[in-house]
């Protein structure tokens, strides 16, 4: 939108009334001319979404103007409960961090009304460990950290996120599926214990497949 008088594009919105086609009565903040404008306003579109809540998906459409911009980490509200955004498609299948409604194939997302719970497999020569822990959405694991996992001490050697297997970096808990990790005799120090995070289903502690 420019502004009639000087053509510059920076206006303010005053009023706005229509559905279908809007009426705007715009300010200029260049030269202050007011003046109006109908813009046409495009129907919101459906968009699949997957939507995950621990070990359990779905899917479903949200509806969005395909003008609009999504991106990595951003929420939807999803049947009334709030999702976070945790990986876009776009239709040339491609994993984008910011894309227009327009060019969007599918949304993965994950419910952030609970706690993340992620897997955690401890590998001693082939015997695995596996354990899942609850933990907050925002809570970091890094490639390297030192771990305290009941009477386990390993370090992360690698993590599988929704999008890609990781042997260097960090993630936060939201978007990570597992971690892996292994005991070493020479660990003492770790950056925290995860005993207490452990999840526990009727008092009995959850153990998973690889």
């Amino acid at each position: 939108m420019k502004c009639t008088v000087c053509g510059s594009e920076s206006c303010e919105i005053l009023k706005s009334k229509g559905k279908t086609s809007k009426e705007l009565l715009l300010k200029c903040n260049k030269c202050g001319n007011i003046f109006r404008e109908t813009v046409e306003v495009e129907k919101p579109v459906d968009v699949r979404v997957v939507v995950s809540e621990y070990e359990s998906s779905h899917k479903t459409l949200v509806k969005l103007y395909p003008d609009e911009f999504l991106e990595f980490e951003g929420v939807l509200d999803l049947d009334g409960r709030p999702a976070q955004i945790t990986s876009i498609e776009n239709k040339r299948g491609g994993r984008v961090m910011v894309s227009p409604v327009s060019e969007i194939d599918t949304i993965w997302a994950t419910y952030i009304d609970t706690p993340a719970r992620v897997g955690i497999s401890v590998d001693y020569g082939g015997r695995i460990l596996s354990r899942k822990v609850q933990v907050d959405r925002e809570f970091e694991f890094t490639i390297g950290d030192v771990v305290k996992l009941g009477d386990v001490i390993f370090k992360i050697r690698a993590m599988k996120t929704q999008d890609r297997k990781m042997r260097k970096g960090f993630a936060k808990a939201f978007v990570i599926k597992r971690v892996y990790g292994r005991p070493g005799d020479d660990l003492k120090r770790y950056q925290y214990d995860l005993t207490s995070k452990i999840f526990k289903l009727d008092g009995v502690e959850t153990d998973e497949e690889r």
